[in-house]
């Protein structure tokens, strides 16, 4: 037995009522082994070598159920972790809140449960998801194997990444304990709707993402708190389309055009791309803000009025690196 086990293999200097010593807790393992296995097929035969077998082959198995206590060296069982993080439509939640994942508008969400996405409950396997979980894995690349799959060692790390979110948001007062409960890491409304608190605060785009960025922001010990108003030397949309339609063609000019494309929300792009129509689709196919620039008129309402809605979702932020972009030379 010691040849087999080596130096994990100890007798409890004492013998308690709430720990059975090494020896005994690998015989009565194995014997309920063996009753297991007896009722599944009775070719077995459970004399001397082959209990001797039956050992060696589970022994890998019991030492992954048992931890040993430090105290008096022998063993006691673990206790198993529970998976919050278990179900596909959850952890695609937890992907899109954290952004990893590209979100699409729920028409008729359930904002007492799920923050107001689509819900997807199959398997993980799309090409979208398994590349959001290997950005995800990338972004944690000293604690996870960058492969795509949510294992357990992945859902693991995503359930703290969230708690940590979440207590950072309680730290700074958008939230509190009772609309958010310790130790529930799931990306619901509760949570989305601290972000978009947050986001307010800081002058940022309110979609509930809770970008890498945004996390990083939140581990100050303060923040400013206050929302920061629209400069008012920001240019008109409409002065930027006169420059454009001068030289549709130059290239700072299409870069920060897709800029902003991916800076902006989704559903601020479907309320864009309906204005622009003169729809009402739920999920429309979202127009290409290089082709609003280059097929404006400004004697089309619907074109006007799509252009002064985007304008009046550009955030300071997203307006500085819109900017820049433009007029880059």
């Amino acid at each position: 037995m010691r040849a087999l086990f080596g130096n994990n293999l100890k007798r409890s200097p004492t013998k308690t009522k709430n720990h059975v010593s090494f020896y005994q807790s690998v015989i009565t393992y194995t014997e309920r082994l063996k009753e297991f296995y007896l009722s599944v097929t009775h070719r077995l035969s459970f004399g001397t070598p082959c209990k001797q077998d039956m050992l060696d082959f589970f022994i890998p198995t019991y030492i992954t159920f048992v931890q040993q206590d430090t105290l008096n060296g022998s063993l006691v069982a673990k206790e198993p972790k529970s998976m919050a993080v278990s179900s596909p439509e959850v952890i695609r939640h937890i992907l899109i809140g954290l952004g990893y994942l590209a979100p699409e508008i729920d028409p008729k969400p359930d904002l007492t449960k799920f923050a107001p996405w689509k819900r997807n409950n199959n398997s993980l396997t799309d090409a979208p998801t398994e590349e959001a979980i290997k950005k995800f894995q990338k972004q944690y690349s000293q604690k996870l194997v960058i492969n795509g799959n949510a294992d357990a060692e992945t859902r693991t790390v995503m359930e703290d990444t969230v708690i940590g979110l979440q207590n950072r948001l309680k730290f700074h007062g958008f939230a509190t304990n009772a609309e958010i409960p310790p130790n529930k890491p799931f990306y619901g409304p509760a949570t989305y709707t601290a972000v978009k608190k947050f986001q307010k605060s800081q002058g940022l785009t309110e979609n509930g993402i809770a970008t890498i960025e945004q996390r990083q922001i939140l581990q100050q010990p303060t923040l400013t708190n206050k929302p920061q108003p629209q400069p008012q030397t920001q240019l008109r949309l409409i002065d930027l389309w006169f420059q454009f339609k001068k030289n549709p063609q130059n290239p700072s000019y299409i870069a920060a055009l897709n800029n902003l494309q991916q800076n902006l929300p989704k559903d601020v792009l479907h309320k864009v791309t309906n204005k622009w129509r003169g729809t009402n689709d739920q999920n429309p196919e979202i127009v290409k803000l290089t082709n609003l620039f280059t097929y404006y008129d400004d004697n089309n309402q619907n074109h006007r009025d799509a252009l002064t809605h985007l304008q009046s979702q550009i955030t300071p932020a997203i307006y500085k690196e819109f900017i820049s972009l433009w007029n880059k030379k």
